[in-house]
């Protein structure tokens, strides 16, 4: 007669340890054709490469380059983050405590991950509207300052796609019965 009998397994576990491996294996592929990519931009290095050329394309514009180099390191990271995600998510299905904690934990660092990109999407963003404004103006045309709502509205999905499964993710790991379910092994 067994004195401990196995809690049932809540059906959510599985979907979300499944949707969390799915999502982060899709983000890894993303992140590294990312990568590949990129490479084009190395053809812009227009101090480098053709300094003549240079003085002529708006200070934005080299921001805007700049910001995409830098953006690289973001997507290398973003390869190990979801590498940490998935494997987490991994465990999480298996029912591993630690499994549970990580996952919690990438949600955690999911929160911050939104204010980063956030932040860097809105900077390159503003960087690129300039140098359209500074382009159009050079073309004769009249002051183009105008915020581009497409562009924000993005920006604000994107946040909203990284804070709301992280906070949900978050509530849903902390309840009682997710949690003795994935203690016990």
């Amino acid at each position: 007669m067994d004195l401990h009998p196995e809690p049932s397994r809540p059906p959510s576990i599985s979907i979300i340890g499944m949707s969390t491996v799915i999502a982060s294996a899709i983000m890894i592929v993303i992140d590294i054709m990312s990568l590949i990519s990129s490479t084009s931009l190395d053809s812009l290095d227009l101090n480098g490469a053709m300094p003549m050329l240079s003085q002529y394309v708006p200070q934005s514009m080299n921001k805007v380059i700049d910001l995409y180099r830098y953006s690289r390191w973001w997507t290398v990271y973003g390869i190990i983050f979801f590498g940490f995600a998935l494997i987490a998510g991994m465990q999480f299905f298996r029912l591993k405590a630690w499994g549970r904690k990580a996952l919690e934990t990438a949600c955690w660092i999911g929160l911050f991950n939104g204010l980063v990109d956030m932040t860097l999407s809105y900077m390159i963003w503003k960087n690129m509207q300039d140098a359209f404004s500074m382009a159009m103006r050079g073309l004769g045309g009249g002051q183009y300052s105008f915020v581009n709502p497409l562009g924000m509205v993005t920006i604000v999905i994107g946040f909203l796609l990284w804070i709301i499964p992280s906070v949900g993710l978050i509530l849903y790991l902390r309840r009682p019965a997710i949690r003795q379910a994935a203690s016990l092994r």
